[in-house]
């Protein structure tokens, strides 16, 4: 439990100490956690569904009130990046430290987590004319993995569908409307060895990448379209990143081997498939040459998610705004499970959540807990505006 409490928000601190104290590391078993969610939505009425994964890992959606489409879902990810090292205090203790609750996952973002379960289970549930959803999910830290069968569950069932979805992810309690999408790839060259003086003559994996990361960093040339900031709302937004190269033997050796891993990072108004066809262009022109001395080359899809932009100006992205209260909504300029879900359901998704992402994935992650309580707040209009007004 946390070392010493702050006087406000109590319940919610109490929770996100619990939530603190599960190890759900991205790839980890989460199911404890999952249980300890259920079981606290349970004892307050609601609805509990575990939506199974592998390994020990599982979603969890929990509906309050009617079962009919309609009402607010929110969302969060269970898991969190792995502690590492450096940390002034244990990172699976919540603990304050200068007026801040220091933990793994305080601010991304088991403060959201904490703040949903203890506002949902508090509101008046006889009053609930629509449904209140919670929806927690695995495996968001490697590519927004987990969540894909938690919106095949809820889109299979239609009186499932919200009337809007608001995912936690950490705004400082500001209105995000858009975020980048995302598609990373392992590209594995291979062609036979040689020695170093035939370079002219034979062909080597590392020079055939080579060729293949010129291709890949191209995106990010000046007269890219896409421009440099996100975060300013940039829809046409490119970044290409080759993240990791290896392969080779000897300073003599003509490099029977090498593998890269790069991603692509874009705004909600590019096309993706022309905007990656020159790099698959030139995967197979890699492949047909080296297949002709008995080497390859190929490509695995490591993690993908879609970009979002919801349209500010639609009636329940505006009635989230007013709960909220922060002036215009933003685009974030990292990526998350808001696209899937506008994809997948169709319906308006935004984001705001308590903390700050500057202070995440790393050590002595922390979060305010003012906002915890302005959360709290904002997530007790957004059910009123969308669960209980008639």
């Amino acid at each position: 439990m946390v070392s010493r409490q702050p006087q406000s928000g109590g319940e919610i601190i109490d929770l996100l100490a619990r939530l603190v104290a599960f190890e759900t590391e991205s790839g980890a078993p989460n199911e404890a956690l999952v249980d300890f969610c259920a079981e606290h939505a349970a004892r307050a009425g609601a609805q509990v569904r575990s939506v199974e994964g592998p390994s020990g890992r599982s979603n969890l959606h929990v509906r309050y009130g009617p079962d009919e489409p309609g009402g607010l879902l929110l969302s969060g990810h269970t898991d969190v990046v792995p502690a590492g090292s450096g940390w002034s205090t244990d990172p699976y203790q919540l603990t304050e430290t200068g007026g801040k609750l220091q933990g793994r996952g305080t601010a991304d973002m088991k403060g959201f987590i904490a703040t949903a379960l203890a506002v949902a289970a508090a509101a008046d549930h006889r009053q609930l004319r629509a449904p209140l959803h919670l929806a927690l999910s695995y495996d968001e830290e490697v590519g927004c993995i987990g969540v894909r069968g938690l919106i095949d569950h809820l889109a299979s069932q239609p009186s499932c569908l919200p009337a809007a979805v608001l995912v936690g992810e950490p705004t400082s309690m500001r209105l995000a409307n858009a975020h980048t999408g995302k598609t990373a790839h392992r590209v594995m060259i291979q062609t036979p060895s040689g020695h170093s003086s035939r370079a002219r003559n034979q062909p080597s994996a590392i020079s055939e990448a080579i060729k293949l990361c010129a291709a890949i960093t191209v995106l990010n040339a000046a007269e890219n379209p896409g421009g440099a900031d996100p975060s300013a709302g940039n829809e046409a937004f490119v970044s290409a990143n080759i993240g990791t190269i290896s392969g080779g033997v000897g300073l003599n050796v003509l490099a029977p081997e090498c593998e890269l891993a790069f991603e692509i990072r874009f705004g909600a108004s590019v096309d993706l498939d022309c905007l990656a066809a020159p790099i698959w262009a030139e995967v197979q022109r890699i492949d047909a040459e080296l297949a002709s001395v008995g080497g390859g080359a190929r490509s695995i899809e490591v993690a993908a998610y879609p970009a979002l932009h919801t349209d500010p100006a639609l009636p329940a992205v505006r009635k989230l705004g007013s709960a909220i209260g922060a002036g215009q909504a933003i685009a974030v300029d990292f990526g998350c499970e808001a696209g899937l879900y506008a994809q997948q359901l169709g319906v308006p998704t935004v984001i705001a959540g308590p903390g700050d992402i500057a202070d995440a994935h790393q050590p002595d992650e922390h979060i305010d807990p003012t906002q915890l309580v302005r959360c709290s707040e904002v997530l007790h209009k957004a059910v009123a505006a969308f669960c209980m007004a008639t």
